[in-house]
């Protein structure tokens, strides 16, 4: 194989957390999946893009759970982004168009001095800092360092 096939990335946080970020654009079987995992001593959260309306909890001493989207249960933030009823997939093109939505209602609302609720000129820059650590790191074979913002 001749293409970036798999690269992962282990983490060091502020506090002692680890993680680790696996991506792959050649995952056979995958179709442009999207995953998260955050793995705690007491409970473990799952979710995927190609199921995107089930989360799966992990539980250490009680049977595990799946719950599945239901947009009367969230919150009023979370209410907010949500256009189907429970049933119907919010897809791909709904995160765009929720991007969107909260950049032109931040701007309709005038209030410039609210924390942004869509991503920044500071957030690319921040991504941009990141991948170059990375990129140090795999070229180095060290630990790098990743100010904080």
């Amino acid at each position: 194989m001749t293409t970036e096939d798999f690269g992962s990335i282990m983490l060091r946080f502020f506090g002692g957390a680890r993680g680790s970020v696996q991506v792959s654009q050649v995952a056979a079987g995958r179709k442009n999946r999207l995953s998260f995992e955050l793995a705690g001593a007491k409970q473990a959260l799952a979710w995927n893009s190609e199921s995107p309306n089930e989360l799966w909890v992990g539980h250490r001493d009680t049977p595990n759970e799946s719950l599945i989207r239901d947009p009367a249960l969230v919150g009023n933030r979370a209410r907010g982004s949500i256009n189907y009823p429970g049933g119907h997939n919010e897809g791909f093109p709904d995160t765009f168009k929720q991007c969107f939505r909260s950049f032109y209602q931040y701007i309709e609302t005038g209030d410039f001095s609210a924390p942004p609720t869509f991503p920044t000129f500071a957030d690319g820059h921040r991504e941009i800092v990141l991948c170059e650590a990375i990129l140090k790191s795999h070229k180095e074979h060290r630990w790098v360092d990743v100010p904080p913002h």
